[in-house]
């Protein structure tokens, strides 16, 4: 699946994200820039400056997976 831009305002959209992703086997990756953050780690996701558009991209063999993921991550998505 392709890369979907998002924007997470707040600490407590940035907890629930990576608890979000954290429950998937599959890798999940933030892009701000050319700059590459595992969606699962804490102190990777707080680095990034709150409210900015950033990527995300889930990669994996699980399909299903992706497509739960992509699904659940509507509210969090740039329009």
């Amino acid at each position: 699946m392709n890369k979907t831009k998002i924007k997470l305002k707040s600490p407590e959209q940035v907890t629930d994200f990576i608890n979000l992703c954290s429950k998937y086997s599959n890798d999940t990756n933030l892009y701000d820039g050319s700059v590459a953050v595992d969606a699962k780690s804490v102190i990777g996701v707080f680095g990034i400056q709150e409210g900015k558009e950033i990527e995300v991209e889930m990669l994996g063999a699980d399909k299903e997976e992706i497509t739960d993921f992509y699904s659940r991550i509507k509210e969090y998505e740039v329009s």
